[in-house]
């Protein structure tokens, strides 16, 4: 266990970083001061200060975002001049285009030109994004750790046990491996999480109360101590993450929700009473509907309730080997139907047929309405798998990009199922 020390109070933390430069011996630059300035949660400003014989005309700092982001670059504005200071502004909270989640590592390094044809690049040196207000502590086993500045360490421990336990079991059923380290954040209150979460307009922050959020593929926020099944809940998706997101494509709404709530300890009161009302009434919502999350509040248990029995449905009636296969087949890019019909030979309506038939109702009755059908999740340009979108200054980042397409999927689900926490007092998210 250790703990970090933060002065209280401060608004930013200015984190200075020796740089040793990479140059031939005639170059003629020389950095005379590197720093990285945190504004949580704001932004990250890298700050180069360099001299040159002859007049500086580019500097272009290079940054990766880990461990989903691929390199990237921006040049910040520079007034050539022998001696010269810069600022490289990378904004952390300013969705769609931005989102930096608290623990992000940045991996940088400047690149430097002047007039006379000389070039230097520094070191590759690393900055860790943190949320300055608190004190943190932390707790770790393997490649997961816990954070925490409120509440008992007792109580950390516990959620690190409950979180080795879910990463393990999760992992073990999708045949991956999660071979990155795993942030978990325990805020002491919505209230101080809400600055650390993704960005919102003012009425969904006062309309939806988060419990826990995967905000990028390696990190979850949690709101206060206890409620294992929200970590559980959160910590699947990362594992799903793993197994199922491509480069090309997405997971289908019910199967990512669906998973995510078969690694809970049970699903919920709340969600499996929604499903039996449908049940009796045969009023289920159609497996094509259920690729993108219900964006009808009435319906928000019942997606979740569904999602679940349909995941349990393949698990046990046709193994944990062929649902690992499943989420392979979406990590190589394909279709919904596609997917279903190579491993389990039926596709979306098949589906629905058996699933339904294990619950005692007949097949749906004729075709599913137009509008209700969503689309098949086509293959994507590559350049988005995490789960926020950063911008810097002349370049757009796509090394940040890639933060928001992660939690595409889980944001939607987050915000549809805070809803049903407000609406109907249910397990939470």
């Amino acid at each position: 266990m250790k703990r970090f020390l933060v002065l209280l109070g401060l608004a930013v933390l200015f984190v200075g970083t020796v740089v040793s430069p990479v140059a031939s011996a005639q170059s003629a630059i020389e950095v005379t001061a590197t720093n990285v300035v945190n504004s949580f949660p704001e932004e990250v400003v890298f700050r180069l200060s360099a001299y040159s014989q002859a007049t500086i005309e580019e500097a272009t700092l290079h940054y990766q975002i880990l461990p989903d982001g691929v390199k990237a670059y921006g040049r910040p504005d520079l007034t050539p001049a022998e001696r010269v200071q810069v600022d490289f502004h990378l904004k952390a909270n300013d969705p769609p285009r931005s989102y930096l989640a608290p623990g992000a590592q940045i991996d940088y390094f400047w690149e430097i030109e002047d007039g006379a044809g000389n070039k230097l690049t520094t070191e590759p040196a690393t900055f860790v994004y943190e949320d300055i207000r608190f004190a943190w502590e932390s707790v770790s086993d393997g490649n997961v750790t816990v954070y925490w500045y409120a509440g008992s360490s007792s109580s950390a421990v516990s959620s690190l046990e409950v979180a080795r336990e879910t990463l393990d079991e999760m992992s073990g059923l999708l045949g991956v491996t999660v071979d990155y380290p795993v942030k978990v954040w325990i805020y002491d209150s919505y209230q101080d999480m809400l600055p650390a979460l993704v960005r919102r307009s003012e009425a969904h922050a006062q309309r939806v109360v988060v419990a826990g959020e995967r905000v990028s593929s390696d990190t979850i926020l949690m709101q206060g101590e206890g409620d294992d099944d929200t970590l559980r809940h959160e910590l699947t998706h990362i594992v799903t993450h793993v197994a199922g997101e491509g480069p090309y494509g997405s997971l289908p709404a019910w199967l990512d929700e669906g998973t995510a709530m078969y690694g809970q300890s049970e699903p919920g009161a709340g969600f499996t009473s929604a499903l039996d009302k449908a049940v009796e009434r045969d009023s289920l919502l159609s497996v094509r509907s259920m690729t993108a999350p219900t964006g009808d509040a009435s319906k928000v248990t019942l997606f979740y309730g569904q999602a679940w029995s349909l995941v349990d449905f393949l698990i046990e009636t046709h193994g944990s080997a062929k649902f690992a296969e499943l989420y392979a087949i979406f990590k190589e890019g394909s279709t919904v139907d596609k997917a279903l019909l190579k491993v389990y030979g039926f596709d979306q309506g098949g589906l629905e047929d058996a699933w339904r038939a294990s619950l005692g109702l007949p097949p749906r009755e004729g075709s599913t309405p137009a509008a209700e059908q969503e689309s098949e999740v086509q293959p994507t340009p590559a350049e988005q798998t995490g789960e926020a979108e950063e911008a810097g200054e002349d370049e757009f980042p796509w090394g940040t990009a890639v933060g928001l397409a992660v939690a595409g999927g889980a944001l939607a689900g987050v915000s549809l199922l805070g809803i049903a926490v407000l609406t109907a007092r249910l397990r939470r998210r």
